[in-house]
């Protein structure tokens, strides 16, 4: 578990101490790259607001903020044609004008 007040370069000291006084110092590519691997987990499943213009950023925030997911920052996915898309875990508000379209796609070929 990470702890704010902890020392990060000297853990890491004292982690590379122990395995080279251990004999295992081949270990540490395997551990930056598990360490790499459960950075981009923990990113992936923090919440985040995207928005498809800086200039929906403070409006997609608020209601985001509204629906239960608060961020600092949202980004811009030019993906988006127009809206918002706030995500939490598993949990997704698409507020998308491109949502919208595939909405109506696939009521009139239903």
């Amino acid at each position: 578990m990470h702890q704010p007040e902890a020392d990060e370069k000297k853990i890491v000291a004292t982690l590379v101490q122990h395995l080279e006084e251990t004999g295992r110092t081949k270990l540490l590519p395997r551990i930056a790259r598990e360490l790499a691997i459960l950075e981009a987990r923990r990113a992936k499943l923090a919440p985040q607001v995207e928005v498809a213009s800086e200039g929906e950023a403070h409006t997609a925030l608020a209601e985001a903020k509204a629906a239960g997911i608060e961020v600092s920052k949202a980004t811009v996915n030019h993906a988006l044609i127009k809206g918002w898309r706030a995500r939490n875990g598993g949990t997704l508000i698409d507020k998308s004008a491109k949502r919208g379209l595939i909405d109506i796609y696939r009521n009139v070929t239903n």
